[in-house]
């Protein structure tokens, strides 16, 4: 499925959603499709977790980057500004998965 307000060539695969009491995780298959650009302007409430399952990128999470190879992960606050800031190698997917508490 592509997810609401996905960026253009960014495929947005849902795997799965658990909401347990107030805790909601969301895990994506994110697959950069042929003309995907970087886009460092994501923001959201909750905590991602990321990991990377083809190519390379350079990857902004608020005022760092962050050089992510196969096998490659970060955790962080997704309340930052976050995003691929470049694509080194090509194809590019990953594994993301939202953390968020609600209610």
């Amino acid at each position: 499925m592509d997810r609401v307000g996905a960026v253009a060539n960014y495929r947005y695969d849902l795997i799965g959603h658990i909401l347990s009491g107030n805790l909601f995780v969301e895990p994506y298959l994110v697959t950069l499709l042929p003309g995907a650009e970087p886009y460092v302007t994501f923001q959201h409430p909750g905590l991602k977790f990321l990991y990377l399952l083809s190519g390379e990128v350079s990857y902004r999470y608020g005022t760092k980057v962050v050089q992510l190879k196969v096998g490659g992960s970060l955790l962080f606050d997704a309340t930052a500004l976050h995003g691929i800031e470049a694509v080194e190698v090509q194809p590019v997917s990953y594994l993301s998965v939202v953390f968020t508490l609600r209610g």
